[in-house]
C-alpha cells in the first residue's frame, strides 16, 4: 500500500500568484491594475484554449480579493481566505462545473445562495467553468443577477468556446481572451520543472513535448509527468516522446517524401509496410504525412528560420535536411500533395480496407508528373500570344485532333488540264492534306482581272463590314467578283442557295449602298450569277483559245502574256490539244452536282451567315 499519495506535476506546479502565469502578460497586467486601483467589476469572462491559465487566473484573482492583506496582487496564501481557494473549500469561493450543473435548478440554487454574506473574505465569488455548457434556460435565469448582482458578489465565467455563450451574457461581463502559450515559453517552464524534479531529458525532447502540447501548458506538464518515469536512468529523447505519443518520427516521414520526389514506388511501399508493422494505423501515417508536408510548405514559404522552428514541428537537427529535400519543389506541388493526401485520408475513414487506401495514396503521389508553376504557365501564354499576333499558328503536337465521326459525302476530284500560259497544273482534291485548290483558283482569277477592280471590291466589302451587317461576312467569304466598275457589279457564287441569298434585299441593298457611296454615282447595276471559280477559269481559258493566234516558226512556243490580261497564245497544234483537254474537263465538271439541301423552315440572318461561311453547306 502506498504510504504517500502522489501529486501530479500539473497540480504541484500550478500557478499560485500572477507572476507564475506564463504567456498571458497582457491579461495579468490588466487584472493586477484592476486590483491595485480598486476597479473591480461584478462579472468577468475568461476565454481561450484549454491549459492556458483561465481557471488558475480566476483562483489567483479570487485569492487576491479575499486575502487578509488584500485586495493585493501578491496574496499571502496562508490566511483563511487564501486557504479556502487553495484547498477548494466552497466557503467564499465556489467553483461550479457548468458541464455537470447546467440545468435551471442549478442556476436557481446559485441565485438562492448569492444573498448570503461572505464568511472570511470581502467577496463571495462564483467561478463557473465551461459556462458555454449551460442550457439556454439556465443562462437566462442568471441574466438578471449577472447584470446587477449583490454588492459583494462577483462572477468569473470561463469557457473554451466563447462563440457558444449567449450574447446577452457576454454583454454583461468584462471579457479577457487567453492566447495559446508559445513553444519557447512552454520549454522554459518545462526546464524549470525538470530541474526541480531531477528529470533527465534533453532539449530536443522538451521541444517535442512543447510542440505537441499545442499551446497548452497543462498538457505539456502532464506529458512530462508521463515521461518522467523513463528519465531516472537515462536522458529522455525525442524517440521516447514519439513512442509515448504513438507518433511517427519525422525521419520516417522524411524517407517517404524522398521516395515520392524520386518516384521510387517500391521503396515507399516498403517503408509504409515497416511503419504499419510497428503498430501505426494508416490514418495516423497519412496524418503525419500531412503534418510533414504542411511544415515543409511553411519552410518553403518563409526565410525566417526562427519563425519556422517556432510554428512547426521541425527542430534544429532536421531543418537542414528538409530544406535540402524540398529545394526543387515549388509551393504548388506541395499544396497538391497535401490536397491528395487529405482526399485519401477522407476515403480511408469510409472504408474497411484502410491500408489499401494508404497504399493508393502513396502510389498516386509517386506517379504525379511535374506540375507547372504559375510563372511557367504565364510564360507559355505570353509565347502563344506573340505567335498569334504575328500570324504564326503554334504547333502543339501533344494535342491530338478530334476525329470526326459524322459520315460525310466524298468530294469529287477536279482536274484542270495543262494550260499554255505558264499556269501550273492544279489538282483539286478536298480530302488531300495541306492543299487549298479553291484559294489557288481564286488567286488565278484575281490575277486575270484588273488590279484596280480588286481594290475597289475590297474597299466596298470593308464598307459593308463597317456597317456591322451579316452581308459583310457573306460577300467577304463566298462572293467571287467578276466585274467591278462604277456602272455595274457582277458577282458569282458556287451554289443556288448562295445566289438566292445574294439576291435577297438583306444582302443586295447593303452592297448597292456601299457601292454607290464608294463610286459616288447615282445608280449602279448589281448582277448575281452562278458559277464556281473553276468554271470561270475554264471559261476564260476557252475564250483565250478561241481568239486568233499569230503564226510562229516553232509550233510549241508560247507568246508572252499581255500585261493587261496575262493570257497565253498558242499555235494551232497547241490549240487543238487545249480544245481536246477542255472537252474532257467539261465532261468531268458536268458530272459534279452541287448538293442541294432542302429546309422546312425559314432561315434567320445568323443561320444564313453560318451557311454562307461553309460554302452553302450545313451539317445534317
Amino acid at each position: 500500500m502506498l504510504s504517500n499519495k502522489y501529486t501530479p506535476l500539473y497540480t504541484k506546479y500550478r500557478p499560485m500568484i500572477f507572476a507564475d502565469i506564463t504567456g498571458q502578460e497582457s491579461t495579468v497586467k490588466a487584472l493586477s491594475n484592476a486590483i491595485e486601483t480598486g476597479r473591480i467589476m461584478h462579472a468577468y469572462l475568461f476565454c481561450g484554449p484549454r491549459g492556458t491559465g483561465k481557471t488558475s487566473s480566476a483562483r489567483i484573482f479570487a485569492k487576491s480579493l479575499n486575502c487578509e492583506n488584500g485586495p493585493t496582487v501578491t496574496p499571502c496564501g496562508k490566511c483563511p481566505g487564501c486557504l479556502d481557494v487553495i484547498n477548494s473549500t466552497p466557503v467564499d469561493v465556489i467553483e461550479i462545473d457548468a458541464a455537470s450543473n447546467r440545468s435551471v435548478e442549478d442556476a436557481r440554487n446559485i441565485l438562492e445562495k448569492v444573498q448570503y454574506a461572505p464568511v472570511h473574505g470581502k467577496y463571495k465569488i462564483y467561478i463557473i467553468d465551461e459556462v458555454h455548457m449551460l442550457t439556454t434556460e439556465a443562462a437566462n435565469t442568471l441574466l438578471k443577477t449577472l447584470e446587477e448582482p449583490p454588492e459583494n458578489v462577483i462572477f468569473i465565467l470561463a469557457t473554451t468556446e466563447s462563440h457558444k455563450v449567449l450574447e446577452t451574457i457576454v454583454s454583461r461581463c468584462q471579457r479577457y481572451d487567453f492566447k495559446r502559450i508559445t513553444t519557447s515559453d512552454i520549454v522554459k517552464r518545462l526546464k524549470f520543472i525538470s530541474k526541480s524534479e531531477n528529470i533527465k531529458i534533453d532539449d530536443e525532447a522538451l521541444l517535442a513535448i512543447a510542440k505537441n502540447a499545442a499551446g497548452g501548458m497543462r498538457d505539456a506538464v502532464a506529458l512530462l509527468d508521463q515521461l518522467s518515469v523513463l528519465g531516472q536512468t537515462k536522458a529522455i529523447t525525442t524517440d521516447d516522446v514519439n513512442e509515448i505519443l504513438g507518433q511517427i518520427s519525422y525521419e520516417s516521414v522524411h524517407d517517404i517524401v524522398q521516395c515520392i520526389i524520386s518516384s521510387d514506388c517500391g521503396k515507399v511501399l516498403e517503408i509504409l509496410n515497416t511503419i504499419h508493422d510497428r503498430g501505426n494505423e494508416p490514418s495516423r501515417i497519412l496524418t503525419a504525412l500531412i503534418q510533414y508536408l504542411r511544415d515543409s510548405l511553411i519552410l518553403k514559404s518563409s526565410a525566417d528560420k526562427n519563425f519556422v522552428l517556432s510554428s512547426t514541428k521541425i527542430n534544429e537537427n532536421i531543418y537542414g535536411k528538409i530544406s535540402e529535400q524540398i529545394k526543387d519543389l515549388d509551393t504548388q506541388t506541395i499544396i497538391y500533395y497535401i490536397d491528395r493526401v487529405t482526399y485519401h485520408l477522407s476515403k480511408l475513414k469510409e472504408t474497411n480496407n484502410k491500408y489499401m487506401w494508404a497504399e493508393l495514396c502513396l502510389i498516386e503521389l509517386v506517379g504525379t508528373p511535374k506540375i507547372p508553376t504559375l510563372a511557367e504557365l504565364a510564360e507559355k501564354v505570353r509565347i502563344l500570344e506573340e505567335k498569334f499576333s504575328s500570324g504564326i499558328m503554334p504547333v502543339m503536337p501533344s494535342i491530338q485532333p478530334i476525329k470526326q465521326t459524322a459520315v460525310q459525302k466524298p468530294e469529287p476530284n477536279i482536274y484542270i488540264p495543262e494550260k499554255t500560259n505558264n499556269i501550273q497544273n492544279i489538282a483539286i482534291n478536298k480530302n488531300e492534306e495541306n492543299t487549298e485548290p479553291a484559294k489557288e483558283i481564286k488567286e488565278e482569277i484575281k490575277q486575270n482581272t484588273d488590279s484596280n477592280s480588286s481594290d475597289d471590291w475590297e474597299n466596298i466589302v470593308k464598307a459593308i463590314i463597317k456597317e456591322k451587317t451579316p452581308a459583310g461576312m457573306f460577300f467577304s467569304n463566298i462572293a467571287n467578283p467578276v466585274e467591278i466598275t462604277n456602272k455595274s457589279i457582277i458577282l458569282s457564287f458556287t451554289s443556288d442557295l448562295a445566289v438566292k441569298q445574294a439576291e435577297d434585299d438583306s444582302k443586295r441593298i447593303p452592297l448597292k449602298n456601299a457601292a454607290l457611296n464608294y463610286f459616288g454615282v447615282n445608280d449602279i447595276e448589281i448582277k448575281i450569277i452562278k458559277g464556281s471559280p473553276s468554271d470561270l477559269l475554264k471559261k476564260k481559258l476557252t475564250e483565250t483559245s478561241e481568239k486568233p493566234q499569230k503564226d510562229n516558226s516553232e509550233p510549241n512556243t508560247t507568246i508572252k502574256p499581255s500585261p493587261v490580261k496575262e493570257q497565253a497564245v498558242k499555235t494551232d497544234k497547241t490549240k487543238d490539244n487545249i480544245n481536246v483537254s477542255q472537252q474532257q474537263q467539261s465532261e468531268k465538271i458536268s458530272k459534279i452536282n452541287t448538293p442541294k439541301i432542302q429546309y422546312g423552315y425559314d432561315l434567320s440572318d445568323t443561320s444564313r451567315m453560318i451557311i454562307d461561311l461553309f460554302g452553302g453547306k450545313i451539317a445534317d
